[in-house]
């Protein structure tokens, strides 16, 4: 028999697995957007499925692995608005979406490096809120957003050479 897990931190519990997915799905679109070839002779409405192929596969994937690991941390009791958590992770997915395959419904493949800037910038406003709520400086929180630059850029070059 499953039990129920409920607290006063829903509301905080939902908005971070929104906020976690739609930056893990803005860097995993990110990597996948700069292995496409910029000769790419499909049309803009192949990328975009393409896109949205990609965004579902990894949405699917992440609440497949979010469900098993709850009842698994949990010894199998149930989170009190997991569905709720899921829709967060749904809307989450669906910004990064949104941002990746909009310029390429516009401007077909010469749209890629405007949805690469979009998904990099999103991640970088999300680090630059979260430094600056944690009490940094604009100039700290400046250097972290160019330190997650950094690393966000060496992860995408680690992956192309490793492709």
């Amino acid at each position: 028999m499953s039990t129920i897990i409920d607290g006063p931190k829903n509301r905080h519990k939902e908005w971070h697995e929104g906020v976690t997915m739609a930056i893990y799905i803005n860097l995993s679109l990110l990597a996948v957007l700069l292995v496409i070839p910029e000769n790419s002779e499909q049309s803009h409405v192949q990328l975009v499925v393409f896109i949205l192929a990609t965004t579902l596969a990894l949405l699917l994937a992440h609440q497949v692995a979010f469900r098993l690991s709850s009842k698994f941390v949990n010894r199998g009791a149930t989170h009190h608005n997991l569905s709720r958590l899921l829709l967060a992770q749904g809307a989450g997915a669906a910004t990064a979406a949104a941002l990746a395959s909009v310029p390429v419904l516009f401007f077909g493949v010469d749209g890629l490096w405007l949805s690469e800037g979009l998904l990099l910038a999103f991640v970088c406003s999300i680090g630059f809120i979260a430094s600056r709520s944690g009490g940094a400086s604009i100039l700290r929180a400046i250097g972290y957003v160019a330190f997650l630059i950094v690393v966000v850029t060496a992860i995408i070059v680690f992956k192309i050479i490793a492709k």
